[in-house]
């Protein structure tokens, strides 16, 4: 019997940022997945955003699968206290693993790699390689300016308008109820 009801991929940054709250919003984003037996899938790092989230899923009793390049791991960055963890060799291996385990993918405040895992999810949606729902948390404003940028592009007829593409919510009550 599975222990959750899905699987949720959060992509988010590796390191806390300068804005405490983008911290405790992973953490509180962590343990309304908890609070909904919904499995974490992430990077497996246990450190910035990505250990806030997995330790907001932990605090709640949920489960966590986490996902991390052996080069990485062998740095001590792995969450040791998440229930499933796989080592892969590369990147690209991280990011199909994480694809191929998630139903939903949320996006929370990050770096580079954290819009690149966003686009790998939005091409690969685009394209009919899967159909999976995505949710950008624009709390603080952080994706705005990204959001006006993919209007602007579809303006041209380049891409589908964002709002094709992806939910986005500005706080977590409303993040809670597209996931329950």
């Amino acid at each position: 019997m599975k222990l959750y009801s899905r699987s949720v991929c959060v992509f988010c940054g590796a390191q806390n940022g300068l804005t405490p709250e983008f911290k405790q919003l992973a953490f509180q984003v962590g343990q309304i997945l908890g609070r909904h037996r919904l499995r974490l899938v992430y990077g497996g790092s246990k450190d910035g955003l990505m250990g806030a989230a997995a330790d907001g899923v932990l605090s709640q009793g949920g489960h966590v699968l986490g996902v991390l390049p052996e080069k990485l791991a062998n740095k001590e960055l792995a969450h040791k206290k998440i229930q499933q963890f796989i080592t892969v060799e590369s990147m690209a291996e991280r990011k199909n693993i994480l694809l191929q385990e998630s139903d939903v993918f949320l996006i929370l405040p990050g770096g580079l790699g954290t819009l690149d895992e966003l686009f790998e999810v939005l091409t690969a949606n685009s394209l009919g390689f899967m159909n999976k729902p995505v949710i950008i948390v624009n709390s603080f404003e952080f994706y705005s300016g990204l959001v006006d940028w993919l209007e602007k592009i579809a303006s041209t007829g380049l891409s589908r308008s964002p709002n094709e593409l992806f939910s986005v919510v500005t706080d977590l009550d409303s993040l809670e109820r597209l996931l329950a």
